[in-house]
């Protein structure tokens, strides 16, 4: 099973049969996750063949996260639990503030109060944010 989410808000559990290939997905959450999930079951194709959402609205966000996660490409770029030591705050916590709408470094560190210390952190927060909104998005694109 593949789980992506915006804790609290927003849920998708993506499971594929292995024997009969047949995939189905579990979707909680607001209207417009719903509704981009609708727009994209209405074609057909299996989840692997989606073409990636190019926005960053956090639905996109997070059908962006399921597609590459199907495709086997999703290489989150930083593997640690914890993200900020001076200030003890946690990789997720920092990645679900960007799903959440953070989409700056000040905005994340504002949000998390990660990177407000010592600041060695910054470039980590800067990878994933540019991970999350832009190079996610372009280096996996279908042709």
């Amino acid at each position: 099973m593949i789980r992506v989410e915006l804790k609290g808000r927003d849920l998708i559990e993506y499971v594929c049969d292995e024997d009969t290939k047949r995939e189905s997905l579990n979707v909680i959450g607001c209207a417009e996750l719903m509704q981009l999930i609708q727009r994209y079951q209405e074609n057909g194709q299996p989840v692997a063949q989606w073409e990636l959402p190019m926005g960053k609205s956090h639905s996109e966000v997070l059908v962006r996260e399921l597609i590459s996660k199907v495709r086997g490409v999703w290489n989150f770029p930083y593997p640690h639990d914890e993200l900020c030591h001076c200030r003890a705050v946690q990789t997720e916590t920092v990645d679900q503030a960007i799903i959440a709408g953070a989409h700056t470094a000040s905005a994340i560190s504002r949000v998390t109060s990660a990177s407000t210390a010592c600041g060695n952190c910054r470039f980590d927060i800067e990878a994933i944010l540019q991970y999350r909104l832009q190079d996610g998005c372009q280096i996996h694109k279908t042709n």
